[in-house]
């Protein structure tokens, strides 16, 4: 691998640890700009993927989100992928869909 390369660690996690209010909220996050985002979220055809790290804005995120992003800190994880076939973890909350 070239020196200059990053290479990083995700977990993933299953959509059911989201309430449908905040996969809606994640949605139309990823359309915004990145500088208006209060989470860096990047869609994808089945979930979104998150930045592990602290969000740096002010601007309040819901609780369920907290709980995920330390997850993925807490397993040495740079980024959590949220996928509607991900597997369910007993150390987090689960939603009705």
């Amino acid at each position: 691998m070239e020196s200059d390369m990053q290479v990083g660690h995700y977990v993933v996690l299953g959509t059911m640890h989201v309430r449908c209010a905040t996969a809606e909220q994640l949605s139309e996050w990823a359309g915004w700009p990145a500088v208006d985002q209060p989470l860096a979220v990047s869609i994808t055809p089945c979930g979104w993927f998150l930045p592990t790290r602290v969000p740096g804005r002010g601007d309040p995120l819901p609780a369920e989100l907290h709980a995920i992003l330390a997850f993925g800190r807490r397993h040495g994880c740079a980024y959590v992928l949220l996928d509607c076939d991900g597997p369910q973890s007993s150390a987090l909350p689960v939603f009705p869909w």
